[in-house]
């Protein structure tokens, strides 16, 4: 009976519409990220939105690719979520650091984020730490994982691994490194119970065109 509840609550909560926004300051840790600004992030229980000043980037669950949009010509095109990681990559150099880097240990603990309840993932790098705060209690969120996997790959494949083994959905990131003291990267701003926004979030603004010579095989 013990096994049995826990999948009965995960099926309940996965049932409940749902829209987590959340920011993003990659920046933070990552100067050569600055073009980018704060990422405001929209996450629904069948895809994610990310939106920055320069570009509104949505991906479905289930696909390989994310639709991107340029806002200043006003094209789009689509692009696979293995992009992000190759063109992170690219733009940071070599980050001999953190690429070979994997925690030591995880410590876990329980607690909430802005009244949600959630566990802490303390990754433990040498006198260095990072904590993730994971909630379960809206059931999954796979597109916005995979995007955070192929984020944190770009970065350091190894701590990339070790977050993918963590349950729940990321909600709250802190950074507490030897030049980032208690620095977050990710943190939920608020929480709606529904999905209103879902669709339009979803799916090519109005007035965009695919930009010539575009596309990814889903």
């Amino acid at each position: 009976m013990s096994d049995v509840l826990p999948a009965i609550l995960f099926a309940l909560a996965a049932a409940r519409p749902f829209h987590l926004v959340l920011q993003a300051t990659p920046a933070a840790p990552f100067p050569f990220l600055s073009k980018f600004g704060n990422v405001t992030i929209h996450v629904y229980p069948h895809g994610v939105l990310a939106e920055t000043l320069l570009m509104r980037a949505f991906s479905r669950n289930g696909t390989k690719t994310m639709t991107v949009e340029n806002p200043m010509n006003r094209t789009y095109s689509d692009t696979a979520l293995s992009e992000i990681s190759t063109s992170l990559h690219s733009m940071s150099g070599s980050l001999a650091g953190l690429e070979a880097s994997a925690p030591d240990a995880i410590q876990v603990s329980k607690g909430q984020v802005k009244g949600i309840e959630a566990r802490r993932f303390r990754l433990i790098f040498g006198t260095s730490f990072a904590d993730v705060w994971m909630t379960s209690a809206f059931g999954d969120a796979p597109q916005f994982r995979s995007m955070i996997d192929e984020f944190v790959r770009g970065i350091s494949p190894p701590t990339a691994a070790a977050l993918r083994s963590l349950p729940g959905i990321p909600i709250y990131v802190e950074l507490n490194f030897r030049r980032f003291k208690k620095v977050p990267i990710l943190r939920l701003e608020r929480v709606a119970y529904d999905d209103k926004t879902e669709d339009d979030a979803l799916r090519v603004s109005s007035f965009m065109f695919r930009a010539p010579f575009s596309g990814a095989e889903q």
